[in-house]
């Protein structure tokens, strides 16, 4: 696994609400280091720079 460290943008394959398909998405690591040394696997959290349309749980990040 590629190391990852909290607060790196990666681009992921999203599957599409109806799984009809998958689409390149931008996403954060939200997991810390310690959790990347124990785990082969990351946390993500997707994001966009559409802020026009802000949906139930969205947050602004800085």
């Amino acid at each position: 696994m590629t190391n990852y460290s909290r607060g790196d943008v990666v681009l992921v394959s999203f599957v599409f609400a109806d799984e009809t398909g998958t689409k390149q998405r931008p996403a954060v690591i939200i997991s810390s280091d310690i959790y990347h040394q124990q785990r082969q696997e990351a946390i993500i959290s997707a994001i966009t720079s559409r802020v026009d349309r802000i949906l139930v749980g969205d947050h602004a990040i800085n």
